[in-house]
């Protein structure tokens, strides 16, 4: 009976720490509702709209992102979250330590 009831202790603590961890996760991935982001293409025609999408859209690319063919940029999620996901690319919260390089 003691043993049973602390399984489902055991069980239960489990489980709330994983919805807060899921939870901190979601948030720092999360795009920000303006300013740095990163974009991370899906497939090869999305890399291909990437740089266009993002500059008819507002965003001003300030990095190449850590991932291939990556791009951190500054804009409004607003803007350009929609569109990214219509055409494949994933829109999450910029590593600002992760950039590779300035684009110039």
């Amino acid at each position: 009976m003691i043993s049973e009831d602390r399984e489902q202790g055991w069980l239960l603590l489990v489980t709330q720490v994983g919805t807060i961890v899921a939870g901190l996760v979601i948030l720092a991935l999360m795009p920000p509702t303006a300013g740095g982001m990163m974009l991370i293409p899906m497939t090869s025609q999305a890399r291909a709209a990437l740089i266009p999408l993002a500059a008819a859209h507002g965003a001003l690319l300030v990095a190449q992102g850590p991932l291939p063919g990556s791009f951190v940029i500054d804009g409004k999620r607003s803007r350009i979250a929609a569109t990214m996901y219509r055409h494949g690319i994933v829109v999450l919260a910029a590593p600002l330590a992760g950039c590779r390089a300035d684009i110039s």
